[in-house]
């Protein structure tokens, strides 16, 4: 009974166990299988402090744990040793009356240590028990789960057999390849604060650039040199394999393989836009202010994490103003839908985003994401595959729009235009593209590439389209 008492809240605990270092586990997977995307939008503190939330809920977990096996088993060893004295203190009285001898009080106390440990089980192996315990209800649970996804599956069946027509096949070692001799040359990046003035800044340039593949035995881009001015837009297009997003990974600083340098401005300055967005684990409110934070605290990460501040929010927003970034993308419906009705209960819904949104819902809430984040230079890839052409015009829209400049009176009382508020670089195979920028790199492979501008028409003819690609 003592025992019990004791160890009653080990059965919880156990059960948090499994379920708080299963949380952690699939974070750290999803991170590993999105690293690449939480890279290019500059996450990485995002991520570190969800991480450090986890974790630390595996360690409190594992101090309560430990403080109740320290009661528990602090009573079990006293139990274990106090026991020894029983017999003894039983029989004692006898032989010193001389009415046994000692050979008796031997046997009296194997024969109640046998039948002791028969009888504490329960008080031995009472932590053993409660973790196996735990242990089974979680599985309970995923087995009810699993019938209740699979009403047709017979009760006798086993979830996790193989069908019968599966057969292992072995397969044979791939012959090894001899190891090529690797250059030590890498692509150098530098970043560069550039002021806001009203002339035409200029926000990248690629020197020589030569890119390789990372094994460095093919190379996809050579010679490049590109500037790209601000107001500027670049649209890369060139047949799939020719290096395009390579491109991409490289001015982001993710692609090292080459050699020669890219110039850009900072990483709060920019913000990339990858085919297939990344919707981190959050509330709706969180996917569109992701990867900036409003504040941070370094009390929230583990101690010598790095703190990057590129992405921290520029202004203050209201949930009414990321309502309306959500209009402007046409995504107004998200929040009442997901809030039964309540736009405000929606923005907080915490949900697996990814999952529940559909490729062309999750484009355009990356480019609500730039309505809030304000970014001066933008680089998509192939950012509107997943959109119709109306769609598609309506985002592109709205980045022209960002990038347009106003009339502004300055400090001597004179009208000037203001300086170009966002600059956009481009990943596409549309022709309808062509429509929202203003320079064309093809890459055709190797030194093979050129420049060209692009003539602006207020409709897009049809012979567009052989002359795309």
């Amino acid at each position: 009974v003592t025992t019990s008492l004791l160890g009653r809240s080990l059965l919880p605990l156990n059960f948090l166990k499994l379920r708080t270092e299963a949380d952690l586990r699939y974070l750290l997977v999803r991170i590993r299988e999105n690293a690449e995307s939480i890279a290019f939008y500059g996450g990485e503190d995002v991520e570190g402090k969800e991480v450090s939330t986890r974790l630390r809920k595996v360690v409190d977990n594992k101090r309560e744990i430990n403080v109740k096996q320290r009661n528990l088993e602090l009573f079990t060893t006293c139990y274990n040793y106090f026991v020894q004295i029983v017999p003894v203190a039983v029989v004692a009285p006898q032989y010193f009356a001389g009415s046994i001898q000692l050979g008796v009080i031997s046997q009296s106390v194997g024969a109640f240590n046998h039948i002791l440990n028969d009888l504490s089980v329960i008080v031995n192996d009472f932590e053993q028990l409660s973790s196996f315990s735990a242990g089974i209800e979680r599985l309970s649970t995923f087995l009810t789960a699993m019938r209740d996804a699979d009403p047709s599956r017979s009760s006798e069946d086993t979830l996790l057999a193989l069908p019968a027509e599966f057969n292992a096949t072995s397969i044979d070692d791939e012959p090894v390849k001899e190891e090529a001799e690797i250059s030590n040359e890498s692509i150098q990046l530098n970043l560069q604060k550039m002021p806001f003035t009203n002339g035409d800044n200029v926000l990248m340039q690629i020197n020589q650039l030569r890119l390789n593949t990372p094994d460095r035995n093919r190379v996809l881009i050579d010679n490049l040199d590109l500037t790209i001015r601000e107001g500027q837009h670049l649209l890369i297009v060139g047949s799939s394999g020719c290096g395009k997003s390579s491109l991409l990974r490289a001015i982001a600083g993710l692609w090292t393989a080459g050699s020669g340098s890219i110039t850009r401005v900072t990483d709060d300055e920019v913000y990339f836009l990858p085919q297939r967005p990344y919707c981190a684990l959050g509330s709706l409110k969180d996917q569109l202010l992701y990867p900036s934070t409003e504040s941070l605290n370094a009390d929230d990460y583990p101690d010598g994490h790095r703190l990057s501040r590129s992405h921290l929010l520029r202004q203050s927003l209201t949930d009414q103003d990321l309502l309306d970034v959500l209009d402007m993308v046409d995504l107004h419906e998200l929040p009442y839908r997901f809030g039964d009705g309540d736009p405000i209960k929606g923005l907080n819904e915490v949900l697996d985003w990814g999952n529940t949104l559909s490729l062309g819902e999750q484009q355009r809430l990356a480019f609500g994401r730039l309505v809030v984040n304000k970014p001066r230079l933008v680089i998509c890839d192939e950012a509107t595959s997943a959109l119709d052409v109306a769609s598609e015009a309506k985002m592109y829209s709205l980045l022209r729009n960002m990038a347009q400049k106003d009339l502004k009176r300055g400090e001597d009382n004179k009208v000037a235009l203001s300086p170009s508020g966002l600059t956009f670089i481009s990943v596409g195979h549309r022709p309808s593209l062509l429509a929202y920028h203003d320079i064309k790199l093809r890459l055709n492979g190797g030194a093979d590439y050129d420049v060209t501008q692009i003539e602006k028409q207020t409709v897009l003819p049809q012979s567009l389209t052989s002359n795309f690609m």
